[in-house]
């Protein structure tokens, strides 16, 4: 029963507005608004440290782009495992990331949308006037204490994952709330509505508590989620190159890698999009020269990002990864997030090479990617056949390709698992 009444402390709030605020009808949207502004910001940190998701097997790659995935995130979506940054949040899940910056994408559209109309609005009051200031004050508290209760039971409760989440956002209400309060906001320009107003405002608030009071609770309770540890001692391990690493995030930030036919360009191209179309409008307030200069600076500032994010991506996708042989299978472990990533039954691998180019090998390093074609993959699907099927960027990358032939041939005799001994002058791809 107190949770629910917390549930409706922002409409206990409105319907003091209602009663006592000459202009009720405004100032109770304008709470609502603030609300769902609140519940937004909080479903979005939800999903962040949600609970892990277990669709991601470390032995199948995830079915989701049958020609290839163009989000920015392709190689942190099916990491697993999870970092602590802090002791009071939950262990936080990497893939959670993606919604993560989606959110902070729609809240930068919502606070678009609120700071233009707050700058066109001419309310019928003034902001410091009596009751308007101290209604405003306890309802902007009660939607502070009241996601944050909501945020702090989740954390403290078994967390569904994301996914599970994500369906209760309402970002674009956060933006389509702006529709009403305008035309409140005009109406009270033409003529005094108060009292029709008034009985609107009452009309909301009841609406609004018997749908609070009838909503079924957040979604809890975590999917069963069994993380993969590393078994026994590894024959040998193979490291990546930290410095490889970031030179190919770089790359990939700016140009991305080009994968089944879908080249992840989407995003470049909108922002030199937007930066062609200032160009085109400021040369027109500010003069050709002075608009060719800011573009240009603001070129220079987009690729810097790119170049940035790319390294980020990288670095958390593939810095920390650590390749293990042992006497059955090849491991993929990822040391920062404490986790075995995928797994290779040395019995599937049936043929070994080595890939330098463009994204493979960075130039300016020794590291290139070894490649390994495995025969226990029922689906290949881009990028993961690239990040479950090569060892990336790792240091020697000729030496790691023959230990893996040895170790092959060793354990399955003198022809291989593919019936023939590989050939190594052909192993080589530029």
């Amino acid at each position: 029963m107190f949770r629910r009444v917390g549930r409706s402390a922002v409409d206990l709030v409105a319907l003091v507005a209602a009663l006592f605020d000459p202009f009720s009808l405004y100032v109770v949207l304008i709470l609502y608004w603030g609300d769902l502004i609140g519940e937004t910001i909080r479903r979005f940190c939800q999903a962040v440290v949600a609970a892990p998701r277990e669709e991601y097997s470390p032995t199948e790659p995830p079915a989701m782009h049958r020609n290839g995935d163009p989000n920015p995130f392709r190689f942190v979506t099916p990491k697993l495992g999870t970092v602590r940054p802090v002791d009071w949040l939950p262990p936080i899940a990497v893939h959670n990331l993606k919604p993560g910056v989606v959110g902070l994408v729609a809240l930068s559209l919502t606070a678009l949308a609120v700071g233009l109309t707050t700058t066109v609005l001419e309310p019928p009051f003034t902001i410091r006037s009596w009751p308007t200031i101290g209604i405003l004050a306890v309802g902007s508290l009660a939607i502070v204490v009241k996601h944050g209760r909501s945020f702090r039971r989740f954390v403290r409760s078994d967390r569904p994952p994301a996914k599970r989440v994500l369906p209760g956002l309402q970002w674009l209400g956060t933006i389509l709330m702006v529709v009403p309060v305008s035309i409140v906001d005009g109406a009270y320009a033409d003529f005094d509505p108060t009292v029709g107003f008034s009985a609107m405002a009452v009309a909301l608030i009841a609406g609004r508590i018997t749908y609070v009071l009838r909503r079924s609770s957040s979604p809890s309770g975590a999917d069963s989620f069994e993380r993969s540890a590393p078994t026994g001692r590894p024959i040998e391990r193979f490291q990546t190159d930290g410095h490889a690493v970031r030179i190919a995030g770089v790359i990939d930030g700016i140009v991305p890698r080009l994968e089944s036919d879908v080249l992840n360009l989407y995003s470049r191209l909108a922002a030199i999009f937007m930066v062609l179309a200032g160009w085109f409008f400021g040369s027109f307030f500010v003069g050709l020269a002075a608009a060719t200069v800011g573009a240009g600076a603001v070129l220079i500032a987009v690729v810097i990002g790119f170049a940035l994010a790319g390294i980020a991506h990288f670095e958390v996708a593939f810095g920390a990864m650590e390749y293990r042989l042992y006497d059955d299978e090849l491991v993929a472990y990822d040391t920062r997030l404490d986790a075995v990533q995928w797994r290779a039954p040395l019995d599937a691998i049936r043929n070994v090479s080595v890939q330098r180019g463009f994204w493979t090998g960075p130039a300016g390093t020794n590291a290139a990617t070894v490649t390994i074609d495995r025969t226990d993959l029922s689906v290949e699907q881009s990028p993961y056949g690239f990040y479950r099927q090569t060892l990336v960027y790792v240091e020697t990358p000729e030496r790691v390709a023959d230990r893996l032939r040895q170790e092959t041939t060793r354990r399955y005799g003198e022809e291989g698992p593919t019936g023939g001994i590989p050939n190594r002058s052909s192993e080589l791809r530029s």
